[in-house]
């Protein structure tokens, strides 16, 4: 994969802002008290609401849960598109357009640190240092990824080859990676994973598709798209439903 075409999808999702907020996955509760360290037992389960810091937050897809769940959440993300659609439904967070590697915010201000779906658009180490630097002592840096199951269901991969989903997305493959390293001040990073199913009609599996960002900057997007629903109409069949499996990878770190 060029820096070009890094470039064009790591740009895309503004384009793709409302489509995204509409189909893509949500963030269920167990998963984001995980990565806040708020489960029964975790590391800031006594701590009650916290200050975090959602980093990527696009549209809200875990910013919605993260204040579901009483927490005060700033949203950062570089697109303002995308956090246009985030603050007409959550009006109550703060949002402010800055990448990762340089935010405009404080030294430790924060508790806990999330970044959903978006660690592999960032450069690791610039982000890793401005996540530390935000963070609290003791705070968290929880980051998770929804990724399609391949083994659970024999269309899932004729989906793969249908869009030419490439081995690499961003400068290394999310797909392939089991384990996460983040640098000192950070400690141990613990793992965990979640099944997710997305329960979708044919129209809005093409919209999920739609917003995957190496469809979005294809020449022939709308071919694609329309031999996508072709494929969701035959998997649904008479139940006019289908659901795309997913394992969600979390890890998380304490400064």
């Amino acid at each position: 994969m060029t820096d070009l075409t890094w470039e064009a999808q790591r740009t895309s999702f503004g384009d793709v802002a409302t489509t995204y907020a509409a189909h893509r996955p949500d963030w269920p509760a167990a998963t984001a008290a995980w990565l806040t360290g708020t489960e029964s037992g975790g590391p800031l389960a006594a701590n009650g609401p916290l200050d975090v810091l959602d980093l990527g937050a696009g549209t809200g897809k875990l910013t919605s849960t993260l204040v579901a769940a009483g927490h005060r959440v700033t949203a950062v993300d570089p697109s303002a598109a995308m956090l246009a659609v985030l603050a007409g439904s959550l009006p109550q967070v703060r949002t402010i357009v800055a990448t990762a590697e340089q935010l405009p915010l404080p030294d430790a201000g924060f508790d806990v640190v999330t970044v959903a779906q978006a660690w592999h658009w960032l450069d690791p180490a610039a982000a890793a240092a401005e996540c530390a630097r935000v963070l609290r002592p003791g705070g968290l840096l929880g980051i998770g990824w929804h990724l399609r199951s391949k083994t659970a269901e024999p269309w899932v991969e004729e989906l793969h080859v249908l869009t030419g989903e490439p081995e690499y997305q961003g400068r290394e493959s999310v797909r392939a990676r089991r384990d996460l390293e983040l640098p000192e001040p950070f400690g141990e990073v613990q793992r965990t994973t979640f099944d997710y199913g997305l329960k979708l009609t044919p129209e809005a599996l093409v919209g999920v598709v739609s917003t995957w960002s190496y469809v979005a900057v294809r020449d022939d997007r709308d071919q694609v798209l329309a031999d996508v629903e072709q494929l969701g109409r035959r998997v649904a069949g008479d139940t006019g439903s289908l659901v795309l499996p997913h394992v969600t990878y979390c890890y998380r770190a304490q400064r």
